[in-house]
């Protein structure tokens, strides 16, 4: 059995405390290809969390079996840190309560401009030797980075272990969604198996989101290089990130089939040694990103909704109203929610209780919004 756990302690925040980031690894270390997955960083987002506890034991049965070819890296719980902010009985898991704040999945190192100035004049002609020389490269830029703080611990921590991997896998959810991803333009063909086992009908397309979040940073050096030495520099990782439905959408059962989509698409990709059927790639619907419409709380208040999830809506179309509680002529309370794209939506806040002027629901769409700015594209910094 090649399978070991393995427990990377976090830099002790306060003293006598001490956390810890698990990982699972199966497979010859070095081996190809190497898939890194990881739950939770988002805290708060926790069907990922049963989903790799399910994925755990079928390649515990398949490395029992021999039949890892690969290499798979397993993180089940990513951000004990955002778990530990149980604030009442509630855990606001998004957002750190410390290092001065911020979005878990946002601004992570961006290596590419240092990785560019290690290997100048290296670079040859050979695809191979250069995706290794980068992934050394990597892995001592890696060690360079700061680990003060639990938080930098963290960032270093899950950086080392997925960074040299030739896919990356981190799942999330929304408040109530379907099935869907955030996937690269350059990805989109790649990892329409993946999403179409899983049975994602919609994928929201992106080049450059600017927010670094950890997918993005994953693959970051390997498209800063190919601007470079375009085709001398491959796709040395590729990542995505999978939104598995709505935070409520949690059994065993829903776990158990999204685990073995998983470990099909594993063994699709001959990581594991197990043959599988080809799956039907063609209801995947692929929307720009800058073309999702965010649907915005024109008021404080109940907002109610007329459309479900997964429902096909028009421009101009009334999808829903919020009440606000505050009106002195209940009779004019109600304000409309209007589409402002034709297209799916597939996303909306599981809260009902709404803020002015926050997003609380999604709809994808094919033509581009004018509000939305290229670079800028997740407004939760």
């Amino acid at each position: 059995m090649s399978h070991q756990i393995l427990s990377h302690i976090l830099p002790s925040a306060t003293p006598g405390s001490a956390r810890m980031i698990k990982a699972h690894h199966f497979g010859e270390v070095g081996a190809r290809p190497k898939i890194y997955l990881q739950a939770g960083l988002h805290a708060d987002e926790w069907p990922g969390f049963l989903v790799l506890n399910k994925l755990i034991k079928a390649l515990t049965s398949a490395d029992e079996a021999g039949l890892i070819k690969g290499e798979i890296t397993i993180v089940p719980v990513a951000n004990p840190i955002g778990l530990a902010q149980n604030f009442h009985g509630y855990i606001p898991g998004r957002f750190a309560f410390s290092d001065g704040g911020g979005n878990f999945n946002r601004n992570w190192p961006q290596l590419g401009e240092k990785i560019e100035h290690q290997i100048k004049g290296q670079i040859s002609s050979d695809t191979d030797v250069n995706a290794s020389l980068i992934r050394n490269a990597i892995t001592h830029e890696l060690k360079n980075l700061p680990e003060t703080t639990e938080l930098q611990g963290l960032r270093k921590t899950l950086l080392a272990m997925s960074m040299d991997a030739d896919e990356i896998l981190d799942l999330h959810c929304s408040g109530e969604a379907c099935m869907h991803a955030y996937v690269a333009q350059e990805f989109e063909s790649h990892f329409a198996p993946l999403l179409a086992r899983l049975g994602a009908n919609v994928a929201l397309s992106e080049l450059e989101t600017g927010a670094h979040s950890f997918d993005e940073t994953n693959v970051s050096v390997w498209r800063h290089l190919k601007n470079h030495y375009a085709h001398l520099v491959p796709w040395g990782a590729r990542s995505l990130t999978l939104e598995l439905r709505g935070e409520n959408d949690i059994s065993k059962a829903q776990a158990t089939e999204d685990a073995n989509a998983i470990f099909d698409y594993l063994c699709e990709r001959n990581v594991i040694d197990k043959p599988v059927s080809e799956v039907d790639t063609s209801q995947l619907e692929y929307f720009p990103l800058d073309a999702m419409d965010l649907v915005k709380a024109p008021c404080a208040g109940i907002v109610c909704y007329n459309k479900k999830i997964g429902d096909k809506v028009e421009a101009g179309e009334k999808i829903g109203e919020v009440v606000d509680l505050m009106a002195d002529d209940v009779n004019q309370s109600e304000h409309a929610l209007i589409a402002r794209t034709n297209g799916i939506f597939f996303a909306r806040l599981q809260r009902r209780l709404v803020i002015c002027g926050e997003a609380i629901g999604k709809i994808a769409g094919k033509e581009h919004l004018a509000y939305r700015e290229i670079g800028h594209l997740f407004e939760d910094k």
